[in-house]
């Protein structure tokens, strides 16, 4: 009687899966060894105009207050604060955290190498009582970077509204 040989190896389908595998592998790790510059700038972006949104609606929510949104002179940081004490964060109404952000750390961990900058003088962005800004003369711009990619965000003076 003949027997068949007994091959061994493996089947088409099985190096196919493997391949498969192995390529679903390569996509998803290859936006890893890239340049993540872009993330970081859109970290921050998504991160400060949340924040600002928030400055807005305090804002409007305490019309007898003065409420502004501070960028750090390093262009690292940013808080939201009474103008009464710029320096003292406000505290968030339900978790009652400081209502700050330090790129590199916490919510912007992915963002340790961006800057803000701003088109005030002081960066100080001050808000009346309709959420719009205090100072109407000019629109403010925010400026985000990280190496060579850079984000600008418009905000008009008159209703605060982002662009």
């Amino acid at each position: 009687m003949n027997s068949l040989p007994n091959h061994r190896g493996f089947t088409l389908i099985e190096l196919t899966l493997s391949l498969a595998i192995l390529a679903l592998l390569a996509v998803l790790a290859a936006p890893m060894l890239g340049s993540n510059d872009l993330l970081q700038v859109d970290v921050t972006r998504r991160l400060f105009v949340s924040d600002f949104e928030h400055a807005q609606i305090i804002a409007i929510s305490r019309p007898e207050d003065e409420i502004a949104l501070i960028v750090n002179d390093d262009g690292s940081a940013w808080h939201i604060a009474n103008t009464i004490a710029i320096g003292t964060p406000l505290l968030d109404s339900v978790t009652q955290e400081p209502l700050s952000i330090q790129l590199g750390n916490g919510a912007a961990a992915a963002a340790s190498t961006t800057s803000i900058i701003t088109n005030y003088d002081d960066n100080i962005i001050i808000f009346d009582q309709n959420g719009g800004l205090r100072d109407f003369s000019q629109t403010l711009e925010i400026t985000i970077a990280c190496g060579e990619i850079s984000s600008v965000i418009q905000i008009s003076p008159m209703t605060g509204s982002i662009r």
